[in-house]
């Protein structure tokens, strides 16, 4: 559930820099919410690990910059955080509320895509004041659609540079995209000065679960403005829409992309284990507390609703942080939905295969039409 930006990425359908900021280069770890309902065993493939020779060389290279690199590559520097916090409310739980964006502008791009920025005041009250006034970008195409998608964001993402990518991919295809910002980056970071704003592993519940919550809220929102609504996203993101979509209860058109059914097997069996600071943590002995921890974040404790065997899965052929159980898992929880494989590494599937990965998107909203 990681991704490695490094390069900016010029393929077609990109937007022009004055929607985003200058984009940084940046490890994308994993962050993720609660969902927490029907308890589930851990899958018996989640632990398979890519073998070192199948993973793409990017990967691998990524790896080796976790173990080697320097400190500031590390996860949860700062410990465990308030322990109070790391076992969130379940997602789904609240009354769910549409969550209303108040649009600040628009304009329209050269090549005729209809850009909007807007704001929004987060549900979560665990966040620190910064971080709860959240910002969105609306990629739009030329011609009237009913279609709409939420892209979830990937962990560390300081500017959504890749998912504008995507959305003017899936501009031409005839659905609006929303960009949300993360909790706790970009203009939500409550400690600007700091390049790695989530510290402890109760920073990143929190930020997890706002981002779920925050996703309902605003879909909600959409469907009563008259949208076809869906979600999707890449690592993270990906996971962080299958527990949007896992506890929507009206049908939501979902397409998970390189995504695992919970941040454990990523955190813990993939390559990222490199970079968890185990000495903050008080040392390897606690592995199987923070394995606890983060599995109890998992699509297979949400019961299936009725729309998710329309969704469509996609893994990368050679992907060293999603282990390929934890993939098999999430289709083999939502029966009837669709496992697509497209090839590549983690890091490099999300640059080079935008068309395919936005096809999932649209065929997931033909798929619900048609049921």
């Amino acid at each position: 559930m990681i991704i490695i930006i490094i390069a900016h990425d010029s393929t077609p359908g990109d937007i022009s820099s004055p929607i985003v900021g200058r984009s940084r280069s940046a490890l994308v770890a994993v962050a993720l919410p609660d969902a927490n309902t029907h308890s589930a065993p851990l899958h018996a493939n989640d632990r398979d690990a890519l073998p070192r020779a199948v993973m793409h060389p990017v990967d691998r290279a990524a790896r080796a910059v976790l173990a080697r690199g320097p400190q500031r590559f590390k996860f949860f520097t700062s410990g465990w955080g308030d322990e109070s916090l790391l076992s969130p409310d379940t997602v789904g739980a609240a009354p769910l509320q549409g969550l209303p964006i108040v649009w600040l502008s628009e304009h329209v791009e050269p090549h005729g895509l209809r850009v909007a920025h807007g704001m929004f005041t987060s549900p979560s009250g665990d966040l620190p004041p910064r971080s709860r006034f959240g910002s969105v970008i609306s990629v739009s195409p030329p011609e009237q659609t009913r279609r709409v998608v939420v892209l979830m964001p990937a962990w560390n993402e300081h500017d959504p540079r890749v998912r504008v990518a995507m959305s003017g991919h899936l501009a031409r295809k005839g659905i609006r995209s929303i960009i949300l910002e993360n909790p706790y980056y970009g203009s939500r970071n409550p400690e600007p000065n700091q390049s790695q704003p989530i510290r402890t592993v109760s920073d990143f519940m929190v930020m997890g679960a706002a981002a779920v919550n925050e996703a309902r809220g605003i879909l909600c929102w959409l469907r009563d403005d008259g949208w076809d609504i869906g979600v999707s996203g890449y690592s993270m993101g990906g996971n962080t829409a299958a527990l949007v979509a896992a506890t929507m209860p009206f049908p939501v058109a979902a397409a998970p992309l390189a995504a695992s059914h919970s941040p454990g097997p990523v955190f813990l069996d993939g390559i990222l284990r490199e970079g968890i600071a185990w000495d903050a943590l008080g040392g390897r002995s606690r592995e199987g507390d923070l394995r606890s921890t983060l599995g109890a974040i998992s699509v297979l404790k949400v019961e299936p609703a009725p729309h998710t065997k329309y969704a469509i899965v996609v893994k990368a052929s050679r992907d060293g942080y999603v282990p390929p159980g934890a993939v098999q898992a999430l289709v083999d929880h939502w029966q009837g939905s669709e496992l697509r494989v497209v090839r590549g590494g983690h890091a490099t599937a999300i640059w080079y295969r935008k068309d395919e990965l936005t096809d999932a998107i649209v065929e997931s909203f033909d798929r619900l039409a048609l049921s």
